[in-house]
């Protein structure tokens, strides 16, 4: 490399999903000169009060990778994934460590509310997100029960409609199952069975063509767990084992890749506040990994620039129309072709109104044609009274011609009549 420079960093390829989960948290220093004079420069801060040693912040980093496996990961802008995913479509299911996640995806795509504290709002919902062309969906299923029935109305409605398949879904589990149905053997018979169904659900779908990606539970901190349950059931030692029940099981080895939940987690489980949850920039290290894994997830598009249908009445403007009507209207009633904006020259040039325009436009088409009235407007009548009795005229006119017409024919039919009865009386010598 040093001597013939870095190559450009090209598209990762499916052998790089064993190593992108590779890597650590790096603390940085934040109270560097560099910093220091920043601060100063941009804020008027003179000094900093709470520098640590170590640092005061972390960074996520990939372990180093040889060369040869070409697999040289990358942190993906916003506008890198908007990019990628151009009218794609991503569901994420499951439980609320993978809720963190598909937060941390949306920030990623610009949507930089994604995940605010709020104690008051609804957890336990369904979510649904545009960021640009990109749809980015949550359906919560905390349970392997609930996982197993999502993934069979998916299966279901791609058979039926094209346009709802999700280009990619991301699943992950285990936490409540843990903490409420695995004590009994009928239980963990129960859910084993369940989990076995959800693998072959899987592989239904990839076979549709649609990646499925599994996120394994997060590192637990144990003395963090507030509950005398959760320290019973969901201990770090505990969750070990319902990860090994899902790679036994066969769920990891059919998805079409895994993120290792603790891989991102580890180092920093002492922030863990509850035991569970992270602070959101932990969840930033999980989006990254699977922002890294569309590569060979998602391949590229031959078209990226494909047409959305808009839905019916997407795109109504009733306000506008409303105003079109009333344009039109005016044109019509006012007979300026200009939608009444003719009477505007009324106020600077006196004596000239829009039906003069109206009749030095339209007079002679009325001269040259048989079928339309005749024009001729005086001062002080207005354009429909005029053209009333023009159309009445008219039609008194061609009444009037219709009776001549009639006459003559009847006074050729007498003449007729008349000589017919000459001949024959000469014929008959009846003189």
């Amino acid at each position: 490399m040093a001597i013939a420079g870095a190559g450009s960093i090209k598209t990762l390829h499916p052998g790089c999903g064993v190593l992108v989960n590779h890597g650590k948290w790096i603390p940085v220093d934040g109270c560097n000169e560099a910093a220091r004079g920043a601060a100063y420069r941009n804020d008027g801060i003179v000094n900093f009060a709470t520098c640590s040693p170590t640092g005061s912040g972390f960074t996520w980093g990939w372990d180093t990778t040889p060369s040869s496996t070409h697999c040289r990961f990358t942190q993906r802008s916003e506008k890198d994934l908007k990019k990628q995913l151009n009218h794609r479509r991503i569901v994420f299911v499951g439980d609320s460590m993978l809720r963190n996640l598909y937060h941390a995806v949306s920030r990623q795509l610009g949507i930089l509310d994604a995940g605010l504290y709020d104690a008051g709002g609804p957890k336990h919902i369904n979510i649904y997100r545009k960021a640009g062309d990109v749809t980015i969906d949550f359906k919560w299923a905390a349970f392997a029960t609930d996982q197993l029935a999502e993934m069979k109305d998916l299966n279901e409605l791609f058979t039926k409609q094209d346009y709802a398949k999700y280009d990619l879904i991301v699943m992950g589990g285990g936490a409540w199952d843990r903490l409420h149905v695995y004590q009994t053997a009928e239980e963990i018979a129960s859910f084993g069975a369940t989990i076995e169904a959800l693998k072959e659900e899987i592989l239904t779908m990839k076979q549709s063509s649609t990646p499925v990606v599994w996120l394994t539970p997060t590192a637990m901190n144990d003395s963090a767990l507030n509950t005398e349950k959760k320290r019973e059931r969901i201990t770090e030692s505990a969750m070990s084992d319902m990860r090994k029940v899902y790679e036994k099981r066969g769920v990891l080895s059919v998805s079409s890749f895994v993120i290792d939940g603790p891989s991102f987690s580890k180092d920093r489980v002492k922030e863990s506040f509850d035991g569970v949850h992270y602070p959101q920039d932990v969840y930033e290290a999980g989006a990254q990994i699977l922002a890294n894994s569309f590569d060979w997830l998602l391949p590229a598009r031959q078209n990226e620039e494909l047409m959305e249908i808009p839905e019916a009445g997407e795109m109504a403007r009733p306000f506008l129309g409303l105003m079109m009507l009333c344009l039109c209207f005016i044109g019509l009633f006012f007979f300026d072709g200009f939608f009444g904006f003719s009477y505007l020259a009324c106020l600077f040039i006196k004596g000239i109104l829009p039906s003069d325009l109206y009749l030095e436009a339209f007079t002679i088409l009325h001269e040259k044609s048989t079928d339309l009235p005749e024009l001729n407007l005086s001062s002080g009548v207005s354009i429909g009274t005029s053209f009333s009795q023009s159309t009445v005229k008219t039609k008194n006119a061609q009444a009037l011609q219709m009776t001549s017409k009639e006459r003559g024919r009847r006074r050729v039919s007498r003449g007729r009549n008349s000589g017919v009865d000459e001949e024959i009386e000469a014929l008959l010598g009846n003189d």
